[in-house]
């Protein structure tokens, strides 16, 4: 239910891009960052509400032109318990935006951050429990597993092969079973084709991947699949660099 509505809002804005938000602290504009700090000092605080407002800025910049956001939340939780506060405050932020939401917790298991974050319509699991990472989480939310990354040491273990296939590929089999969508983080063309040759009804969510590399993911319709965005939130004019990556994935997927 969740990931077809992620589908509707999609085909309703007519692109599958998806704004990326978690920013390193230090490439949010300088004036955002130094304005908090004179206003609590060096500390959490002042990195976690210049946080807050780098992200509201960005999702208001956003709302009109996108479907959905993605929330790092590793951006976030480096600011502790503060952290965790403007990341479900984001989130809630986006929803009352019109935003389909997704939480990137790469947690083992989705319903603690779905009780976390109630905002939140999906969240990202990293895949190695098998079905106990999808848990009980209700009809109207989602699972996307992470079965690759783009860490540098990740092919040591997701490329292994098991049995006749390589691991990643046989832990997307088994998640989308259980109903997850998959999160292909690696960027590599050959790694999308091959998953959607093995699971044609998935929805993959994909991250650190041109247009071009992420075109086998889409249907004939532009459907099936969304291309996650996160340089978008540091231009400094939004509105242009919005349109610019829209017309750059428009050139390979057409949505209908």
């Amino acid at each position: 239910m969740s990931i077809s509505l992620l589908q509707e809002q999609i085909r309703k804005k007519k692109t599958p891009l998806v704004l990326g938000l978690g920013p390193d602290v230090e490439r949010i504009a300088p004036k955002i960052r130094n304005s908090f700090t004179e206003m609590y000092g060096e500390g959490v605080m002042a990195t976690a509400e210049a946080l807050r407002y780098h992200g509201c800025q960005v999702l208001d910049a956003a709302a009109d032109r996108l479907a959905a956001v993605v929330l790092d939340a590793s951006a976030y939780l480096r600011c502790g318990a503060m952290g965790f506060d403007v990341l479900a405050n984001l989130a809630g932020a986006a929803r009352s935006r019109g935003l389909y939401v997704i939480v990137d917790s790469r947690g083992a298991a989705a319903a603690p951050w779905l009780a976390g974050i109630p905002q939140a319509d999906a969240v990202t699991v990293l895949p190695w429990l098998g079905g106990d990472a999808c848990g009980a989480i209700g009809a109207d939310k989602a699972v996307f597993a992470a079965v690759t990354t783009d860490n540098p040491t990740a092919g040591e273990m997701q490329r292994l092969i098991a049995g006749d296939r390589k691991l990643f590929l046989a832990a997307a089999e088994q998640l989308a079973r259980q109903g997850a969508g998959l999160l292909l983080e690696s960027g590599y063309a050959l790694d999308v084709r091959d998953v959607r040759r093995k699971l044609d009804k998935s929805f993959l969510l994909l991250t650190h991947c041109t247009p071009q590399a992420a075109e086998s993911a889409f249907n004939d319709y532009g459907h099936g699949a969304a291309l996650v965005n996160g340089a978008i939130q540091y231009a400094a004019d939004m509105p242009a660099a919005l349109e610019e990556a829209v017309g750059e994935l428009k050139a390979w997927v057409t949505v209908v």
